[in-house]
């Protein structure tokens, strides 16, 4: 073969695959391209808010919806923000030593069950251990021996876990505690 003809059959074969991929290609216009994706600030669920006027020395807390009212005279603070519990203190005299002091406590990643309240039974002199209704709430109470003697009372909210711990476990101190608690109502 001479090579006229070899660069003819050449020619035409590179006509042929030029036509063949032309033909093969996609017609539709190319996206256009897309902005980057921005990040989204998802919020966080608001708190809950009171759904009435607060009284003097009355807090409210917006995780477990508890009004507590604050008796004259005694102090009340709120732990930091926490996403596992919400806990607060009232009290009178220094942090480190005070004369009354309540803690309570709601644990909101945990559920509770009648289960829960039985287990606390078991640190409670079993001679202290009554039924308690608070707020609607029913619980028991009782009085915790050293080595770290406290009144406990322990109700079942919305399916957690409420607490409130007084020390030093005192009878004036006992009183004090029964009159907060009597005040406690929910959102």
């Amino acid at each position: 073969m001479n090579i006229k003809a070899l660069a003819a059959v050449a020619g035409i074969s590179v006509v042929i695959a030029g036509v063949s991929v032309y033909s093969r290609r996609d017609t539709t216009p190319a996206p256009e391209p897309t902005p980057p994706a921005q990040t989204v600030k998802v919020s966080p669920i608001p708190k809950a808010t009171p759904k009435r006027a607060l009284k003097p020395n009355e807090h409210f807390l917006a995780s477990s919806g508890l009004y507590v009212q604050v008796p004259e005279g005694l102090n009340f603070r709120q732990d930091p923000e926490n996403e596992r519990v919400e806990g607060f203190y009232i009290e009178v005299g220094p942090q480190d030593k005070p004369t009354y002091q309540m803690y309570g406590l709601y644990q909101l990643t945990k559920a509770a069950t009648e289960k829960d309240l039985e287990m606390a039974k078991t640190e409670m002199d079993p001679k202290s251990i009554k039924e308690v209704t608070i707020a609607g709430y029913k619980g028991i109470e009782g009085a915790v021996g050293a080595p770290k003697a406290r009144y406990l009372t322990l109700i079942i909210k919305d399916g957690k876990l409420l607490t409130f711990s007084t020390n030093p476990v005192t009878p004036e101190n006992k009183v004090t505690t029964e009159q907060i608690l009597s005040t406690l109502t929910f959102n």
